[in-house]
């Protein structure tokens, strides 16, 4: 049937069963005088052929709807034709009448019948074709390829799943043999296959290999079917393909792995153990029982019996550790104890576990190892000791130097003072070569003065106390261009600063990386260039990105890696004063945040700092915003 032919026989059915009782009656009125109309129209008031013209309407009806309409179209007609086309004069009127209502009511039947007849095919039509869709949709969709082929080796039909895992069109591959992606050891099986297909009535499974179109090598899973026509004939093969490289490439991996721990175990000489929930029985091995202490035929494994062998005082913990594992939804069983050991002293063991549950969820056993731990506890403890040492160590060094450095304030002043007074007093009394070596000792104590409050500063921003809290960073750029201001005019610097976020910090240390870093790149410019220097925020990662680059002299890349090391001058600086420390104290301020600051740099093209702030609490939309909403903000000499 043409596919517009059963659109409009399944129309035609559904509209039959779903028209009222009252539309019905009305259309089987309309049908009576309908047919009236055509007998004036062809005949007038003839009394010939009284119902010639009705038949075709009751019948018209009769297909139309259901049967309340023919038979209402049919009694109608015959009323009409007894009233005013041809009323009953004699026996041959009413023989007439009588043929009728005998073909009207065949007419409704018949037609009711086929109507009913035509529904159950156009249904079991319907159900074939969305059955045969959903077949067709099932091949399409899966992940596995299917594929079909005839007795004779050559392929039927040929899915989207089996193009993607093999490679072929199914244009391309269609009608040629299935052996084409035989591996060529493997074409010996497609004999064997063919042969289970003809004898076997139930689908067969291989653990096999295939290639693709490239030339790879998969390993497969195969259910292969016998496909039969109607009268139960094999007339081919239905083949479900299933890539299971990864499968098999993890099987051989779990097998080395569990190789590795038997070897592991063995070499570590690692307990295993086993305690059925149900039964309250146990199994140990025997580095088990040496491991407690116990003896294999004097102490029967029991829950009873191992904690018995523990230390009094770790008894109730290892106890409640197993009942808190066997809990619903409980993690895996982990837990440490100490067992008297032979020779005297305590043994510590690490145990492991995990529980096995029915469906319902309640244990069934739990099985795991057990380690001597003993040497482990004893490295932590000694690393604990030298921590706190250390510790302690660290700390005096940190007084001290910062004791030292201002202690050497004083003696430091007095040099500066009497030498100014002696270079005042002794000015024209003194030899050419005193007076030089005077100004050298004057100089030599202000670099010293310098690098006795750089190493202050260094201390104080390495070790005093963080004071955090959430500050706004563009406030801080703004104190930063301003405590800067004498210099950015002199250096004819421009400074453009975009929108920046809020963090969380020191803000006061966080000031003095910009102030160090802002310094700097005016310090370290190019000789007839003016300084250019940009910061900018942008999120990353949860966090958020600082970039602080400038054009100036820039860093060689073999000094890159000593740049915040303290009291470092790097080559390409001469002429500039400083005192090497600066940014040292920006990597301290940065580390105490758990920041991290990095630099790109090439010599002759600036240098660009990011400090990537991750997790930064409170950050602003600020940070990579675009410009059109967040305008930057440029300070130059005119400031």
């Amino acid at each position: 049937m043409a596919p517009w032919a059963a659109s409009l026989a399944r129309a035609l059915v559904r509209s039959r069963a779903e028209l009222p009782s009252w539309f019905c009656i009305a259309a089987g009125l309309a049908a009576a005088c309908a047919g009236w109309a055509a007998h004036l129209a062809l005949f007038g008031v003839s009394r010939q052929t009284p119902f010639i013209t009705f038949i075709p309407a009751v019948s018209l009806a009769a297909l139309a709807g259901p049967p309340a309409m023919g038979t209402t179209a049919a009694a109608a007609s015959a009323l009409i034709v007894l009233s005013a086309v041809a009323p009953v004069q004699s026996g041959r009127d009413v023989a007439a009448l009588a043929l009728f209502v005998l073909n009207s009511a065949l007419t409704v039947g018949l037609t009711e019948l086929l109507a009913r007849v035509w529904a159950v095919s156009l249904a079991q039509t319907t159900r074939a074709h969305v059955l045969e869709q959903l077949k067709s949709a099932i091949v399409d969709s899966s992940d596995d390829a299917i594929i079909t082929k005839t007795l004779d080796g050559r392929i039927t039909s040929w899915n989207p799943a089996a193009e993607r895992i093999l490679g072929y069109r199914a244009e391309d591959i269609v009608g040629r043999p299935v052996t084409l992606l035989f591996p060529p050891l493997r074409i010996a099986e497609e004999s064997a296959i063919l042969a289970q297909v003809r004898a076997s009535a139930r689908a067969t499974h291989y653990r096999t290999q295939r290639m693709t179109k490239d030339g790879r090598t998969l390993d497969v899973a195969l259910t292969i079917s016998p496909l039969r026509d109607a009268d139960g004939r094999v007339i081919g093969a239905s083949k479900i393909l299933r890539d299971v490289t990864e499968q098999t490439r993890n099987e051989h991996a779990l097998r080395v792995s569990e190789a590795r721990l038997r070897f592991a175990l063995e070499g570590a000489r690692a307990a295993t153990w086993q305690w059925d929930c149900q039964t309250m029985t146990s199994s140990w091995d025997p580095h088990f029982f040496a491991l407690h202490g116990l003896h294999p035929a004097r102490d029967l494994p029991s829950f009873g019996n191992w904690l018995a062998s523990l230390l009094e005082d770790d008894r109730d913990q290892a106890e409640r550790a197993v009942r808190a594992a066997l809990a619903p939804g409980a993690a895996d069983y982990h837990s440490e104890y100490r067992v008297p050991a032979p020779g005297g002293g305590l043994r510590w063991i690490e145990i492991f576990g995990r529980v096995e549950r029915d469906p319902m969820g309640a244990p069934l056993r739990m099985s795991g190892i057990s380690l001597d731990v003993t040497e482990r506890h004893a490295a932590w403890e000694a690393a604990e000791a030298a921590n706190r040492d250390l510790a302690r160590a660290n700390d005096s060094l940190k007084r001290y130097a910062y004791i030292a450095a201002h202690d050497l304030q004083e003696p430091l002043r007095k040099i500066q003072q009497f030498s100014d007074l002696l270079a005042t007093e002794c000015a024209g009394d003194i030899s050419d070569q005193a007076a030089y070596c005077l100004e050298v000792m004057r100089q030599s104590a202000g670099r010293l003065r310098v690098l006795i409050n750089k190493l202050l500063t260094f201390s104080e921003a390495a070790n005093r106390p963080l004071s955090t809290a959430p500050f706004d960073l563009n406030a801080v750029m703004e104190r930063v261009v301003k405590t800067c201001a004498a210099a950015i005019e002199e250096s004819g610097a421009a400074i453009t600063i975009g929108t920046l976020p809020t963090l969380r910090g020191d803000e006061t240390l966080v000031e003095q990386v910009f102030v160090n870093l802002l310094t700097n790149a005016i310090k370290y410019r190019r000789p007839g260039a003016a300084p250019e220097i940009a910061l900018t925020a942008v999120a990353e990662g949860g966090g958020v990105l600082l970039r602080f680059s400038d054009n100036g002299v820039g860093i060689a890349e073999e000094d890159q890696a000593r740049v915040f090391e303290p009291f470092v001058r790097l080559r390409g600086t001469n002429g500039v004063k400083g005192a090497g420390v600066g940014l040292a104290i920006c990597a301290a301020i940065c580390e105490r945040h758990g920041w991290r600051i990095t630099l790109e740099s090439q010599p002759g093209a600036g240098t660009a700092f990011r400090l990537a702030i991750p997790d930064a609490e409170q950050a602003c939309s600020g940070a990579g915003a675009s410009p059109a909403s967040n305008p930057e903000r440029r300070f130059d000499q005119a400031i």
